[in-house]
C-alpha cells in the first residue's frame, strides 16, 4: 500500500514552527515560577495571592488572546497603602501570570505555519516588527539596562529586601522594569496579530475603556465617600486607587488621559443601541471623574487628545467615502433631500454655542443644578422633536412658532401664579411640561402629520422653557430668573431661525440610520459641557488653582533648573544618575527643602524597631513626613500604647483619621512631647472617644493610623506599639515590625517636589541621561508616524493611540510619569502597539464604523 499525500488543502507544519513551539514553554515555565514565588510572599495573604495567580494564569491559558485586558485593572491593582510593598507589587504578579498562561498556550497550541502562504503572512498581521523598530527598541532595552545598573550601584549595589523603599537600590529595578514587562508580552501581541488580526483593536480597545469604568468607580467612591459628590470648593484631589500619588504626581491624570479617547472611540464605533447607552453612560462618568481632578492639565490634555482622535478618524472614514461626501455638499434638492453640508455645520455650531452660553447663564447667574438640570431636560426634548417638523411648508413652521410663543407665555405666566402661593409646585409643574413635551414628540413622530401638530410641538417646548424660568426663578431668586429669562430667549430665537431656515437644523438629513447616533452624541457633549459649567462655576478651588499658574509655574522651572543641575560630569550628563536616583540625589543635594523625611526598620538586641525622622523644610501639618497602617474603624476611647526613645528633645505626632490617601479627616489625634533619653520609655497616649468614622455602606470610607516628627530635623525610635479602643481589641498589625514595613505605609501630603522631577523630559535626562531622551523621543516619533500618517493609520485603534501618546505627553509636561510603574507600563505598552501597528487594507478601511 502506497503511503498516502497530504491533502493541499492542509499543508503540513512546517519543522521549523515545530522547533520554535518550545521558545514559548521556556518563556513561560520562568514567569509561572517567578510569579507563584512572589505571591507566596504577599504581605496580606500568600496563599491568597497565590491561588489569585493561579487563577489569572488559568484565565490566560483559557484565553491567551484577550492579555490586553490587563490593562483595564491596572487602575485598580496597587494594594500598597495596605501591604506596604513598594518594590515588588500586584502589577508584577498579573503580568507574569498572563505572560505564564499565554506563553504556556501558545506553547502547547503552536500555530502552524504553511510554507507556500509564508509570503503573506506579514501582510496579514496586525503588528509588524521592522528591522528599524527593532534595533531602536534593542537600543531602549540597553539604555534602560544600564540606567538600572547605575541606579543600583548608585545605591550601594544590590541587596535583596522585601520592603526596600525610594533610597534603596531596588527602587531602581522598580522604575525600569516596566519597559521589560511590556517587551515580555509583545511577542504574544503579535501571535496574537499573526493569527487573529481583528483581536488585536479588539481587546486594546475594550481593554482601555474598562481601564476607563475600573479609574472612574474608584475616583467616583472616593468623592462620594470622603469630600462628597458635588463638593467642587473643597481642597480635595482625587487620586482614586493610585497609591504611588501619596508623594504627589499625576498617575490618575495620565490614565484618563490614555484612556478616555479609546472609550470614546468605542462609543463612536457602538453598532447597537444598548452597548452605545453602556458607553455613554461610561463617557459621562468618565467626564465627571476627569473634571473633579480639579487638574489644570487634564482640562488640556484629555479635550485635546479626544479631538486628535475624532480629526484621525473622521480622516479614515472620509477616505473612502469621498463620493458620499461630496454629494453632501450640494445644495438640497427634492431629490436628495438633503441640507446644504455647510448650513449643517453652522447650525450644529449656533446650537452647541448657545446651550453652552445658556448653561452658562443659567447656573453661574444663580439657578444652581436644579436650573442646569432643566436646560439639560428642555435640550431632551428639543432633540427628540420629529423631523417632519421641518419638512411642512414655511408658512405653517412660521405659524407653528408665533401662535405657540404666545401660547407658552400665557401658560408660563399661569405656573408663575401657581408658584407664589406654591413653592415647590415649581418642579412638579415642570416635570408635568416635560412629560407632555416627550409624550408628543414620541406619539407625532411618524403619524399623519396636522397643522395642529406643529403648534403644539413648539408652544409646548417654548412652554418647557418657561418652566426652565420658574424652577431658575424660584430657586436663585429674581438674578437668576431674568438671566435664565435671557438664556432662553435666545434658543426661543434660534428655534425660530431654524424653524424659518431648515438647513441649519443640524439632524435633518431623511432617511438618516445614524440620525438618533447625532442626537446622543450632541446630548452627551450637552451633559459634559454642563459639568464642566457646574465644577467651573460651583467651586472656588478650581478658581484659586488657576489664579497661582503663574506662580506654580515658576516654580516648577526653578526646580527643573536646580534638578538638571545636580547632574555632574559628562557621563551623568550622556547616562544619567541612574534609574530610580531621583529622591536620593535631592535628599543629598544640601538644600533644605529637598530633605525631605525618612524612616528605616533596624534591630538591635532581639527586637525591631523604627527609626522616624523629620525633613528640613518647614513643618505644617500637611508637610509633615507620616507613616500610616490602615485600621479598622475604631469604636469609643482610643488609646495608644508605645515604647519610644530620642537623641534629643522631640514632637510625635499621633492621629487616627478617615483617610484615603492624602487627606486626614475627622482625626482623633495628639503630639507627645518626649525628652531626651538613651533609654526606651513606655508611653500610653489617650487619643479620646472616637466619632463615626467608616461612613455609608456604599461608600465606606479608610481609617488610618499615622505617625509623624512634629520638628524639622527631628527623629524618634519606635517600637511595641498597641492601639486599643472600647472593645479591647488591638487595631495594629505589626506594630513591633518584627515583619519589616508590612502593613505599613507612608506619605507626604504636600510638599511634592522633591519627590518628582515634574517634567518627563527632566526625569528622562536625570535618570537616563541625553542617551536615554533621544531614544524616547525616537521611538515616540516614529510611533506618532505610523499611527498619524504611516503604515498602521488606516487601523481601527489607530487614532485612539495617537490621542493616547498625545494625552501622555500633555501630562509629561508638568510630570515625571515614567516613576509610576503602572503608567509607564500601560505608556509602554501602547508605544510598542503604536510602533508596530499594522493598517487595514483598503478594502478593510471601508468597512470602517461612520457617523
Amino acid at each position: 500500500m502506497s503511503r498516502s499525500t497530504p491533502s493541499p488543502a492542509t499543508p503540513p507544519a512546517s519543522p521549523h514552527s515545530r522547533r520554535l513551539a518550545f521558545l514559548p514553554l521556556l518563556m513561560g515555565l520562568p514567569c509561572a515560577l517567578a510569579g507563584a514565588w512572589l505571591a507566596s510572599h504577599h504581605p496580606l495573604s500568600g496563599i491568597g495571592a497565590a491561588a489569585l495567580f493561579a487563577l489569572v494564569l488559568a484565565l490566560a491559558f483559557r484565553a491567551w488572546t484577550w492579555t490586553p485586558l490587563i490593562l483595564g485593572v491596572l487602575p485598580i491593582l496597587g494594594l500598597a497603602s495596605w501591604s506596604g510593598w513598594l518594590t515588588v507589587e500586584e502589577l508584577d504578579l498579573l503580568v507574569l501570570a498572563a505572560a505564564a498562561g499565554a506563553y504556556l498556550a501558545w506553547g502547547l497550541a503552536p500555530r502552524p505555519r504553511e510554507r507556500h502562504r509564508q509570503s503573506s503572512t506579514k501582510a496579514r498581521q496586525a503588528l509588524v516588527l521592522t528591522p528599524a523598530v527593532s534595533l531602536l527598541l534593542l537600543a531602549m532595552a540597553v539604555a534602560l539596562l544600564t540606567a538600572t545598573v547605575r541606579g543600583v550601584a548608585d545605591a550601594g549595589g544590590l541587596t535583596w529586601g522585601w520592603f526596600q523603599g525610594y533610597h534603596e537600590p531596588l527602587n531602581s529595578v522598580r522604575v525600569g522594569k516596566s519597559f521589560f514587562q511590556a517587551l515580555l508580552m509583545l511577542p504574544l501581541w503579535m501571535e496574537v496579530g499573526a493569527r487573529q488580526p481583528k483581536q488585536v483593536g479588539r481587546t486594546l480597545l475594550w481593554g482601555l475603556s474598562l481601564a476607563v469604568l475600573c479609574v472612574s468607580l474608584a475616583a467616583l467612591w472616593e468623592r462620594v465617600a470622603f469630600p462628597g459628590l458635588l463638593n467642587f470648593s473643597s481642597d480635595y484631589r482625587t487620586t482614586a486607587l493610585f497609591w504611588e500619588m501619596h508623594v504627589g504626581g499625576a498617575a490618575l491624570d495620565a490614565c484618563l488621559s490614555m484612556s478616555i479617547p479609546f472609550a470614546v472611540l468605542a462609543l463612536l464605533r457602538a453598532q447597537t443601541r444598548s452597548t452605545f447607552a453602556a458607553l455613554t453612560g461610561l463617557s459621562l462618568l468618565a467626564a465627571y471623574v476627569a473634571l473633579t481632578t480639579f487638574s489644570r492639565i487634564v482640562y488640556v490634555s484629555v479635550p485635546l487628545g479626544v479631538v486628535l482622535m475624532g480629526v484621525l478618524r473622521a480622516r479614515q472614514t472620509g477616505v473612502p467615502a469621498i463620493d458620499a461626501v461630496a454629494v453632501a455638499d450640494r445644495p438640497a434638492t427634492a431629490a436628495t433631500g438633503r441640507p446644504p453640508a455647510g448650513e449643517v455645520r453652522v447650525g450644529m455650531a449656533l446650537w452647541a454655542l448657545a446651550l453652552l452660553v445658556s448653561a452658562g447663564l443659567v447656573f453661574a447667574g444663580g439657578g444652581g443644578y436644579r436650573a442646569l438640570l432643566a436646560l439639560v431636560g428642555a435640550a431632551l426634548s428639543l432633540l427628540a422633536l420629529p423631523q417632519l417638523l421641518w419638512q411642512q411648508p414655511l408658512r405653517q413652521r412660521r405659524s407653528a412658532w408665533f401662535i405657540g410663543l404666545v401660547g407658552a407665555c400665557v401658560l408660563s405666566s399661569l405656573c408663575g401664579l401657581l408658584v407664589l402661593w406654591f413653592t415647590k409646585l415649581a418642579y412638579v409643574l415642570y416635570a408635568l411640561v416635560l412629560a407632555l413635551n416627550l409624550g408628543l414628540c414620541w406619539r407625532l413622530r411618524a403619524r399623519p402629520w396636522h397643522e395642529s401638530h406643529a403648534v403644539l410641538l413648539v408652544g409646548a417646548w417654548l412652554w418647557l422653557l418657561g418652566g426652565t424660568v420658574l424652577v431658575a426663578g424660584n430657586w436663585g431668586g429674581m438674578q437668576a430668573g431674568v438671566l435664565t429669562l435671557l438664556a432662553v430667549l435666545m434658543l426661543a430665537g434660534l428655534m425660530l431661525l431654524t424653524l424659518l431656515r431648515p438647513g441649519l437644523w443640524p439632524w435633518g438629513r431623511r432617511n438618516s440610520q445614524q440620525q438618533w447616533r447625532h442626537k446622543a452624541l450632541m446630548f452627551v457633549g450637552l451633559l459634559i459641557a454642563s459639568a464642566a459649567v457646574a465644577a467651573l462655576s460651583g467651586g472656588t478651588y478650581l478658581l484659586n488653582r488657576a489664579a497661582n499658574s503663574q506662580d506654580d509655574w515658576q516654580g516648577r522651572e526653578r526646580h527643573w533648573r536646580q534638578s538638571l543641575g545636580l547632574l555632574s560630569g559628562a557621563d551623568e550628563r550622556w547616562l544619567g544618575k541612574g534609574a530610580g536616583r531621583f529622591l536620593a540625589g535631592q535628599y543629598f543635594s544640601g538644600l533644605p527643602d529637598s530633605h525631605v523625611g525618612d524612616y528605616r526598620v533596624k534591630h538591635e538586641e532581639a527586637q525591631s524597631y523604627l527609626a522616624l525622622s523629620a525633613g528640613q523644610h518647614m513643618l505644617g501639618h500637611g508637610e509633615m513626613f507620616r507613616v500610616w497602617q490602615r485600621i479598622a474603624p475604631p469604636q469609643g476611647n482610643v488609646q495608644l500604647m508605645l515604647r519610644a526613645r530620642a537623641v534629643k528633645p522631640v514632637s510625635l505626632h499621633v492621629e487616627v483619621c478617615a483617610r484615603h490617601l492624602l487627606y486626614p479627616d475627622s482625626c482623633l489625634s495628639h503630639t507627645q512631647e518626649l525628652a531626651a533619653s538613651p533609654d526606651w520609655q513606655t508611653l500610653q497616649i489617650p487619643l479620646g472617644t472616637a466619632a463615626e468614622m467608616g461612613g455609608a455602606w456604599y461608600a465606606p470610607r479608610l481609617v488610618s493610623f499615622a505617625l509623624a516628627v512634629g520638628n524639622m530635623r527631628g527623629q524618634v525610635d519606635l517600637t511595641q506599639m498597641a492601639l486599643h479602643d472600647s472593645s479591647g481589641r488591638d487595631l495594629l498589625a505589626n506594630g513591633n515590625f518584627d515583619q519589616e514595613m508590612a502593613r505599613w505605609f507612608f506619605s507626604s501630603d504636600r510638599h511634592h517636589m522633591p519627590w518628582h522631577a515634574k517634567n518627563l523630559i527632566v526625569h528622562v535626562l536625570y535618570e537616563q541621561g541625553i542617551v536615554g531622551l533621544l531614544l524616547l523621543l525616537a521611538a515616540v516619533g516614529l510611533a506618532f508616524w505610523n499611527v498619524c500618517v504611516g503604515r498602521g493609520r488606516q487601523h481601527e485603534v489607530a487614532p485612539a493611540l495617537a490621542a493616547a501618546l498625545l494625552g501622555f505627553l500633555i501630562v509629561g509636561a508638568v510630570d515625571s510619569l515614567l516613576d509610576t510603574p503602572r503608567i509607564s507600563f500601560m505608556f509602554y505598552t501602547l508605544l510598542l502597539h503604536a510602533l508596530t501597528l499594522q493598517g487595514a487594507s483598503p478594502h478593510a478601511a471601508r468597512t470602517l464604523t461612520r457617523l
